[in-house]
């Protein structure tokens, strides 16, 4: 079950970190940065920062 739902758009989401990182599409934070220097990349999604690291 979807117990925990989206205020802005009323998406529902089975995991409280889903939501979390949901909830980011909304507000633009991208809290997942690069660590090499120069690169400044920053990703809402830190599977997104995963894969961007093995490029």
């Amino acid at each position: 079950s979807k117990r925990y739902r989206c205020n802005i758009c009323g998406k529902g989401f089975s995991r409280p970190s889903s939501l979390t990182t949901h909830t980011y599409s909304h507000t633009g934070e991208k809290p997942f940065k690069c660590t090499v220097e120069g690169c400044g990349r920053q990703f809402s999604v830190v599977s997104n920062l995963r894969r961007h690291g093995k490029v």
